[in-house]
């Protein structure tokens, strides 16, 4: 029977029916309501922070976790706690012939992550888009909450555009210098950046690899096969 795989990350669920190759896309909180009612298949895929702890013990799911057998090699000092979706990202990108390069995550959190010549070498973690924001006006007592704006530019006139230029263009800025310095420390020819946020990026970011649409699901399919032949599913 056709696995279901499925990405379980900090706040959402995606899930691709491979009998249907429907996808879906809901809050955690109603995965496991899917999960009872296609109790009879089997389910594939991994699942960041405390969310992996109930699947791991559900005998439908088989969940990907740091004991594998991977298809990369790591000098990670702590596998234990690597975030689970930089890590089969970057061996499902490794699969398809890449063996140097840098990945780049944008969601919750956006991550850098180096590859090198099969083996992943550790990178970066930092505050993704809405976390900037939403930090700014939490801790504080007069910032408001705004959202990402296509237009924001580099000097805010007021205290709005101020936010949007401190996230919208500073987050740019640092993306350009933290790629520009990890390709030439470790000598890397290719950029990939996947991610819900990666659309917001502008043209000169976009001489990198753009993953397509629902790419963690992609991963996750070449890693099922990847177990499926090695006969450790």
């Amino acid at each position: 029977m056709n696995p279901i795989l499925f990405d379980l990350g900090n706040t959402t669920a995606k899930v691709l029916d491979t009998s249907t190759h429907e996808i879906f896309r809901f809050s955690n909180d109603d995965f496991e309501g899917f999960l009872q009612e296609h109790r009879d298949r089997q389910f594939f895929g991994y699942a960041t922070g405390s969310t992996a702890l109930p699947l791991g013990q559900n005998p439908s799911v088989r969940l990907l976790n740091a004991n594998d057998n991977w298809p990369l090699t790591s000098n990670y000092k702590s596998m234990s706690t690597l975030g689970m979706d930089r890590w089969a990202l970057c061996n499902a990108h490794f699969l398809e012939g890449h063996q140097s390069f840098l990945l780049v995550t944008m969601g919750t959190c956006i991550t850098y992550n180096v590859v090198r010549e099969g083996v992943f070498l550790g990178g970066a973690i930092s505050p993704g888009w809405e976390m900037r924001y939403e930090a700014m006006n939490k801790m504080t007592a007069a910032l408001p909450r705004v959202q990402f704006s296509e237009t924001s530019g580099l000097l805010g006139s007021d205290t709005e555009g101020s936010l949007h230029a401190g996230v919208d263009i500073a987050l740019l800025k640092e993306m350009e210098g933290m790629i520009s310095d990890y390709t030439s420390t470790f000598k890397l020819n290719q950029v990939l950046i996947c991610g819900g946020h990666s659309e917001r990026l502008p043209k000169p970011l976009k001489n990198y690899i753009f993953a397509p649409v629902n790419y963690e699901l992609h991963a996750i399919r070449r890693l099922y096969d990847y177990y499926a032949e090695n006969g450790t599913l």
